[in-house]
């Protein structure tokens, strides 16, 4: 029998988060929380703007390739814009 291999340790934890920005029409923010939660907790969001709705798309930064994969699949469920966040740092969620 072959000598077992131990392990890989799993990388450090994300210690900053990173953004997109989604517009929306307003009406349809609660399925697009409904279709984002069906991931998982791969990402979370918040409101800035409710008129068009504007929002703040959140995630760690190594998943970045798996949230835009996601909101191309719910962009085809809900009509949505994904911008680039604007800026240099993605301040922390408010809880």
């Amino acid at each position: 029998m072959p000598p077992r291999r131990k392990p890989r340790p799993a990388p450090p934890p994300q210690r900053q988060s990173a953004c997109l920005l989604v517009r929306l029409a307003t009406a349809d923010v609660a399925m697009f929380r409904f279709l984002l939660e069906s991931y998982e907790n791969l990402a979370g969001f918040s409101v800035l703007e409710r008129r068009p709705a504007l929002l703040k798309v959140f995630f760690s930064a190594d998943m970045e390739a798996e949230v835009r994969a996601a909101l191309a699949a719910i962009a085809a469920t809900v009509p949505l814009e994904v911008m680039a966040w604007p800026f240099a740092a993605c301040p922390a969620p408010a809880d």
